[in-house]
């Protein structure tokens, strides 16, 4: 079974897809999150034969959501209503920071190699790992 992760953003949206066996999450793309981005998913969805999506949900660490849920909330009712897959939620607690955590030697962010200007960029586009992150932990979790 073939799954599809997003982590939905302002500005910016992950993109993951998992191997035909639904054990292991990749980073696929970033995609600005503009007046294509709807469109653009379907495209992937169905170029890449997904079965079942799995939506970064966004909340509080207490649990409650925040302001970016409500948009989540939307693009999910929009998708249900366009295609007849499963769609799952999974809490992204710090899934940026785990993606990006692999970006500094040894996990020490206060590394001077990643600190600088020059590397602002790389540390910004780690939409696509998120999403990874996201769909990897439910993965892990429905595996169980």
């Amino acid at each position: 079974m073939k799954y599809l992760g997003i982590d939905y953003g302002t500005k910016r949206i992950g993109v993951a897809v998992s191997d035909d066996l639904g054990k292991i999450a990749f980073p696929k793309e970033i995609i600005l999150n503009d007046a294509q981005h709807y469109e653009y998913l379907l495209k992937v969805i169905r170029n890449n034969k997904i079965e079942t999506i799995v939506l970064g949900e966004s909340v509080h660490l207490d649990g409650s959501h925040n302001k970016l849920q409500r948009q989540i909330d939307t693009l999910k009712g929009k998708l249900e209503k366009e295609i007849n897959l499963d769609i799952f939620y999974e809490k992204e607690w710090l899934s940026s920071v785990a993606a990006e955590s692999h970006l500094y030697t040894k996990g020490n962010i206060a590394n001077e190699k990643w600190s600088g200007n020059l590397n602002k960029k790389r540390r910004e586009l780690a939409d696509d790992k998120a999403a990874a992150v996201i769909l990897q932990r439910f993965l892990d979790r429905i595996k169980k």
